[in-house]
């Protein structure tokens, strides 16, 4: 039993002691249960903070995240319960290491944290799950075997660049070895987005990934460096669907689109590809897709019915994605330095001037293309020129330069009119 007593004389010095309502509270004992108790919540406080602090991951589970996750889990949700199925159900997984670390970090059950480590020892190549395992259930094992896990060297395999590089930093940031983000691992990030290089879902799902890491460790966001191609990125995984499959995407791209989000949800484009990733239909409920539906689909992301979208998408690096609808048999086309894809598409669409939705396609059939006339909202774009092409384009008695992609396009706003012609040497 607490002395209360011995501490009012402890603490008769005190400036408590100059009033008599000081003295009398002192007296009942009021004041200083009110002290004790406030320094107590104080300490306990702290204490719960460092805690939560040092219990925080580093990699993709951010404070909220791990909340809305912890609340699914509370009630029930659906995909709560495709998830836990698939912990108890597949122990065979080439998933395994980031389901059981997960199921973990949502449940607090140290056996399957543990078995997580087991998994993680005995797949230590498997870089990304493996770093995983180390944030989300690191107080589960020794430190000789984290640092067996950090330190040992992995054969390249066939993952891609965007792949590579996020397992390398995962691994990174999971042992504690970086503490600023470095300009060439920005460049590594953006250089195959800002080339215009053809990037597949699983390597869009990993780039995503390393965007969030880079952004909770780092307090850096890398889009800023090709702010263009992010706005659009969205929009472009969406129109780069063949018709059949927005209906059946895939769980990889289904996946890489729900993680696309996440990196920034404030984007309307995104707020499309939200609308469109979240429909009943696209719920992954069995297979090794079910962990990463339970991580990244958001119900609580505001999302637009996609097909409000207006159904063309261009990027500046040479690729054009483009339907006439959004219908099962619309006309579909890809554009880029690898040449056309179609399907459904009427034949000559390479000869005739073609609308998807704002957009204009007008091949060039000689040096000489007419750009028709403006109107608001809308776009034109010649392509079938040379790939980065001088133009000289004549509007009245007034001439402007512009040069094509590296795909052989050009994209002219609704403020150009006139006649564009590839631009001769010496010719102004």
């Amino acid at each position: 039993m607490t002395n209360w007593a011995g501490a009012k004389r402890i603490a008769a010095g005190g400036i408590f002691r100059v009033t008599k309502r000081g003295r009398k509270l002192w007296k009942n004992g009021i004041l200083l249960r009110t002290i004790v108790a406030l320094s107590l919540l104080y300490l306990f406080g702290v204490v719960a903070f460092a805690q939560t602090s040092e219990q925080t991951p580093r990699l993709l589970l951010t404070s909220q995240r791990l909340r809305r996750l912890k609340r699914d889990r509370q009630r029930q949700t659906i995909r709560w319960t495709n998830f836990e199925n698939r912990v108890q159900s597949a122990p065979d997984s080439p998933q395994r290491g980031f389901e059981l670390a997960l199921f973990y970090a949502i449940t607090g059950d140290e056996a399957k944290g543990r078995e997580a480590w087991h998994w993680a020892l005995a797949h230590s190549c498997e870089r990304r799950q493996v770093a995983l395992v180390l944030d989300w259930a690191g107080g589960l094992g020794p430190a000789e075997e984290k640092q067996r896990l950090g330190s040992g060297s992995c054969p390249s395999d066939h993952a891609g660049p965007e792949q590579e590089l996020r397992d390398t930093l995962f691994m990174d940031i999971a042992m504690g070895r970086v503490n600023e983000l470095t300009e060439p691992l920005k460049e590594k990030i953006l250089e195959p987005i800002e080339k215009g290089e053809d990037v597949d879902s699983a390597e869009l799902y990993a780039l995503s990934e390393s965007l969030i890491a880079v952004r909770t460790n780092f307090h850096e966001d890398v889009r800023e460096g090709a702010p263009d191609v992010f706005r659009q990125l969205p929009a472009e995984l969406l129109l780069r669907l063949k018709p059949p499959q927005v209906d059946n995407p895939g769980w990889v791209t289904h996946i890489a689109a729900l993680a696309l989000v996440g990196v920034d949800p404030d984007l309307q484009n995104a707020q499309f590809l939200q609308g469109w990733a979240m429909e009943d239909r696209q719920m992954i409920s069995e297979g090794p897709g079910v962990a990463y539906e339970f991580l990244w689909a958001d119900p609580y992301l505001p999302g637009i019915g996609y097909q409000s979208l207006d159904p063309w998408v261009y990027q500046s690096a040479g690729r054009l994605f483009a339907r006439t609808d959004w219908t099962n048999d619309a006309c579909w086309i890809a554009i880029s330095a690898a040449g056309l894809q179609q399907q459904h598409c009427p034949p000559g669409l390479d000869h005739a001037t073609s609308q998807f939705g704002h957009l204009t396609l007008v091949p060039a059939t000689g040096p000489c293309t007419e750009i028709p006339p403006p109107k608001n909202n809308e776009w034109v774009i010649i392509w079938r020129l040379p790939a980065r092409q001088k133009m000289l384009v004549t509007q009245g008695k007034t001439k402007h330069t512009a040069e094509t992609d590296a795909a052989g396009m050009w994209l002219i706003g609704s403020e150009l009119a006139g006649k564009a012609c590839i631009e001769h040497r010496g010719e102004r």
